[in-house]
């Protein structure tokens, strides 16, 4: 009869990866030790520490990695303090790892549902600069700039909602993106650039009924400027 595969700790990954790693470069030190008599004891040295960085770096990914799953199984049933502490130690820990900004993300995200953008903010921002998701970066950037024109920082709000531009991953999501930057231009003054937004978006999406309708919105905004 089978019997059920047993779960890995965190401390097994951290265990097993450190003894992972004492055993490469040990393996590495005996294969290539006749060569380390012969360059010099200073250049091994300097050899060993270059191995055992890359391995330190794999290790710090793949514990990362197990503390974005199990975040992400706690926010799943609904355990959002626990998933809080994951994510928190994520940040903390490993925000040199895709995991970890990508673990504060999603800590921003139950910042933002608790409406405490202060704290939210300064996470979106490191995962704006550094992350790797497309789609996250756009989101990203676009909650940034909604966030700065909550406070009326017009200019934060059109630097990071240009900035989202470059992420929109289809032609519509990219439209609106585009509105929502007439519409911060609009309010800070900037009419020649507004217009030249709204001329392109007509001459663009023209079979669009969506973005026409919105197009004529903004036109309304404008105008009344």
């Amino acid at each position: 009869m089978l019997k059920p595969k047993r779960k890995i700790t965190r401390d097994e990954i951290k265990k097993d990866s450190f003894v992972e790693s004492v055993f490469e470069v040990r393996s590495f030190v005996k294969e290539n030790l006749k060569l380390f008599y012969q360059i010099g004891g200073g250049v091994a040295l300097f050899f060993l520490l270059i191995i055992f960085l890359g391995q330190s770096s794999k290790n710090n990914k793949l514990e990362a990695e197990f503390l974005l799953t199990q975040s992400t199984l706690y926010l799943d049933g609904g355990d959002v303090q626990n998933a809080k502490i994951l994510l928190q130690e994520l940040v903390d820990e490993y925000d040199g790892t895709e995991a970890g900004r990508l673990g504060g993300y999603h800590l921003a995200q139950i910042y933002i549902r608790d409406n405490d953008n202060e704290l939210a903010l300064p996470l979106l921002i490191k995962y704006s600069k550094s992350g790797d998701n497309p789609f996250l970066l756009s989101s990203s950037n676009e909650a940034i700039a909604s966030m700065y024109m909550q406070i009326n920082n017009l200019k934060k709000a059109i630097e990071y909602q240009s900035s989202s531009l470059k992420y929109s991953n289809t032609k519509k999501t990219l439209a609106f993106s585009k509105l929502k930057l007439v519409e911060m231009y609009i309010k800070e003054g900037s009419i020649e650039r507004s217009k030249e937004l709204i001329a392109e978006l007509k001459n663009e999406y023209s079979d669009d009924q969506d973005i026409n309708d919105k197009i004529d919105y903004v036109v309304g905004l404008l105008m009344n400027r």
